[in-house]
């Protein structure tokens, strides 16, 4: 058994995570960053779909050219259960589809730079307060060791084990969806420059259906569900629905991945003594999409800062810690309730209203507005413009009564 000292701890090695722990780094802060698995970027989770606004907050609007994927998203396609389409286009690429397993490999070669410690294939058992500060355990009952740190970030993802044992809330699990994703070639009929999404409570109950492109012949194809297995869906979604059927007919599955996303919205207390929650693990994501790298990882640099901050000043109290959530909250706290509500406003809707928003979000000035304003990191903008347009008032007080008393 071996006792080891650090300043700060990073749990988890995603990108919440690794942008945590490089946060704290340039500031000159000696970070160790702990990954249970055996290398960074093993598993591929998400689609990957990243905005060029939002890398630019985090300071990623150069990636290398081997990470991205496809750069020339401009817009998407949105296909209603009846198969209506919608089309919202920006004039130039706000987007790109990035490698995710590529993506994370080149954040951790950043904080390798800035002189983070990673270890992989090191597995916190279990955390305790002690004195002012907090011992980690790591490794097998017969053979572990103990470390200790003034500050822990716990990035540890969609499903953290460890926010309990320091006395703060996780995401809830009955608020998450089943998400399955194929990267599947030989497929027909791309266009490079959209994604499209399908609205089909038969094939993605309580989510939807993704096709984004990689080239003329490679896609990402998933979906999420609020059932499990969620790939029988999309297996179905492949050889059943009308449209897609038509592009997929021949393709071949390169590739299969899955995981779970949590859109509960984000968790009642992120901030303990010694203690930092960051990324998926405090339900910083978008509850609309499912996204969480960019949100996650705006606050995960303001936890970065911060903990760098409670070094210096050596204080590592809740009360000084708290400034953490003061700020991410002010950044995207109204943007990411907004969402939540929107989402399950969503999933409370019948088919026939389904195909009833699609006619309205479907006439040309509301397309207009939407392209204009329409914002894949701040949706609360887009929303607010809808709510102006009188031809939403009746269908939304309708929907949106019957929605705020079923809850």
């Amino acid at each position: 058994m071996s006792f080891i000292e650090h300043d700060i701890v990073v749990v988890g090695g995603g990108p919440a995570g690794l942008l945590s722990a490089i946060a704290a780094a340039e500031l000159g802060k000696k970070v160790v960053l702990f990954e249970s698995r055996s290398k960074i970027g093993e598993y591929e989770h998400c689609a990957g779909l990243l905005s060029y606004e939002g890398l630019k907050k985090l300071g990623l609007s150069k990636l290398p050219p081997d990470v991205v994927q496809n750069g020339s998203i401009v817009g998407s396609h949105i296909h209603s259960p009846s198969g209506k389409t919608i089309t919202v286009s920006k004039k130039k690429e706000t987007a790109c589809v990035v490698d995710r397993s590529l993506f994370n490999i080149y954040l951790s070669g950043l904080a390798k730079k800035e002189g983070v410690d990673i270890q992989t294939s090191s597995k916190i058992n279990s955390l305790r307060r002690k004195e002012k500060l907090i011992e980690l355990k790591l490794g097998k009952k017969q053979s572990y060791s103990t470390n200790s740190s003034k500050i822990v970030i716990l990035a540890e993802g969609r499903f953290p084990r460890l926010n309990q044992q320091l006395g703060l809330p996780f995401p809830r699990r009955d608020r998450v969806v089943f998400a399955s994703q194929y990267i599947m070639s030989n497929v027909k009929d791309i266009d490079i420059n959209f994604v499209e999404l399908y609205q089909t409570n038969k094939y993605a109950p309580g989510f939807f259906v993704w096709i984004i492109p990689i080239n003329e012949t490679t896609v990402k194809i998933g979906l999420g569900s609020k059932h499990a297995p969620s790939s029988k869906y999309l297996d179905l979604f492949i050889k059943n629905h009308s449209q897609a059927k038509i592009k997929l007919k021949d393709a071949v599955v390169e590739k299969r991945m899955s995981g779970a996303i949590p859109i509960g919205s984000f968790i009642s207390k992120t901030y303990g003594r010694n203690t930092l929650v960051v990324g998926d693990a405090a339900g910083q994501t978008k509850p609309t999409t499912g996204g969480g790298v960019i949100l996650g990882g705006i606050a995960a640099q303001i936890s970065g800062k911060v903990a760098s901050e409670a070094i210096d000043e050596n204080n590592q109290s809740a009360r000084f810690l708290s400034r953490y959530e003061k700020l991410w909250k002010k950044e995207m706290r109204r943007n990411l309730t907004i969402m939540k509500h929107v989402r399950f406003y969503l999933n409370s809707l019948s088919t026939d209203n389904v195909e009833r928003l699609f006619s309205l979000v479907g006439e040309p000035k509301t397309k207009e507005l939407i392209s204009e304003f329409g914002d894949v990191d701040n949706q609360k903008t887009i929303v607010y413009r809808l709510l102006l347009k009188y031809r939403f008032w009746p269908f939304l007080a309708k929907t949106g009564l019957k929605y705020l008393f079923s809850k």
